[in-house]
């Protein structure tokens, strides 16, 4: 009798034929869970993945930008040194907003 229960359990249809984008008919919220979990992981993937092409010091970059970036972080950095040393801010403020910038 074991042997007759076991094919007929492996002949049902179960609720994860089809996943992880099936037509959403037998799924129930696991399933709709999964799905939404595996989407994000495919985008955040994605995202990574563009960044380490892309991002700063990325492998695509163009160097103009990187030029550019870089000049602009340089004004930055000297107006804030300014505007410290003629007592407008605080060495506490100098510095967080100094340490953000050279992030």
């Amino acid at each position: 009798m074991s042997f007759l229960n076991i094919s007929t359990q492996a002949a049902l249809p179960s609720k994860w034929d089809g996943w992880p984008f099936n037509s959403g008919f037998g799924g129930d919220w696991q399933t709709t869970l999964a799905t939404y979990a595996f989407s994000a992981v495919i985008l955040i993937a994605i995202s990574v993945f563009l960044r380490a092409l892309y991002g700063p010091k990325g492998i695509w970059r163009d160097k103009e930008m990187e030029r550019e970036a870089e000049a602009a972080k340089r004004k930055e950095l000297s107006s804030l040194e300014s505007s410290y040393r003629s007592g407008k801010m605080t060495e506490f403020e100098y510095l967080r907003k100094k340490r953000a910038i050279e992030q």
